[in-house]
C-alpha cells in the first residue's frame, strides 16, 4: 500500500452492471457491488505527534503544522468507538480523522483515549423521581450513581432515543448524554414517567 493509499477508505456500492456482469455471479436485479476508493482525509500516523499543554488541553502536529488545542469527534460512536476518529482544531475545522486508535503508539494512543473519556463521559441513570414539560422543554430529575441530576431536554423527538429495543439515550441541552442501559429492567415508576417520550 503507498502512503497516499493510507489517507483513502474503502467502499462498496451498488452500480448499474454490464451486460458481462449481469452475465456473471457478482450482480443482483441488474447491479453489481462495486470498490471504490475515496479520499476521506485519513491520517498519516508517521507525521502526527500528541501532547498536552501546560494547561491540560490536547495538542497536535500534523505535518509541520502546530495546533494549540484540537478536539475529538466520534464518526461512529456505537459501533466502532475506538475508529474513525475526527480531529479538529479551535475553529471545529477538520484536520484529519485517525483510522484506528490502535494503530498509534501507546503513549500517543493514551492521549487520545484519554480525551475521549473526558469528552464522552456517559452517566448511567438509575431511577427517575420527575419529569415535567414545560415551554418546549422536558426537566427530568434523575438519580444517576451517588448523585441526582436535573437534565434539561429539548426537542424530545431528537433527544430522546431508544437505539435498539432496550438502551435509551437523552441528551440534554448542552450537548451531555445519559444512558439507560435496559428500560425493561428500570422500576415501575420510572418506566410510567417516560413512557410518554419512548417514540
Amino acid at each position: 500500500m503507498s502512503k497516499n493509499d493510507k489517507n483513502k477508505g474503502i467502499v462498496e456500492e451498488w452500480e448499474p452492471a454490464s451486460q458481462k456482469q449481469r452475465r456473471g455471479c457478482h450482480s443482483s436485479d441488474g447491479f453489481v457491488k462495486v470498490k471504490k476508493t475515496l479520499d476521506i482525509g485519513l491520517m498519516n500516523i508517521e507525521e502526527a505527534f500528541f501532547s498536552l499543554s501546560d494547561g491540560g488541553f490536547l495538542c497536535l502536529e500534523y505535518k509541520e503544522k502546530k495546533y494549540g488545542r484540537v478536539g475529538l469527534r466520534r464518526i461512529m460512536p456505537q459501533s466502532m468507538p475506538f475508529e474513525y476518529i475526527s480531529i479538529v482544531d479551535d475553529e471545529q475545522q477538520e484536520i484529519c480523522i485517525i483510522r484506528d486508535i490502535n494503530e498509534l503508539a501507546e503513549e500517543q494512543a493514551n492521549f487520545v483515549r484519554k480525551e475521549l473519556a473526558v469528552r464522552y463521559y456517559t452517566p448511567r441513570i438509575i431511577s427517575i423521581d420527575e419529569i415535567k414539560d414545560n415551554m418546549g422543554f422536558v426537566y427530568i430529575d434523575a438519580n444517576l450513581n451517588e448523585q441526582k441530576k436535573n437534565i434539561t431536554v429539548k426537542d424530545v423527538s431528537k433527544n430522546i432515543k431508544l437505539t435498539n429495543e432496550k438502551m435509551l439515550v437523552i441528551f440534554d441541552v448542552d450537548g451531555n448524554r445519559y444512558i439507560i442501559d435496559d428500560v425493561h429492567e428500570i422500576d415501575k415508576k420510572s418506566l410510567h414517567l417516560l413512557g410518554p417520550y419512548l417514540f
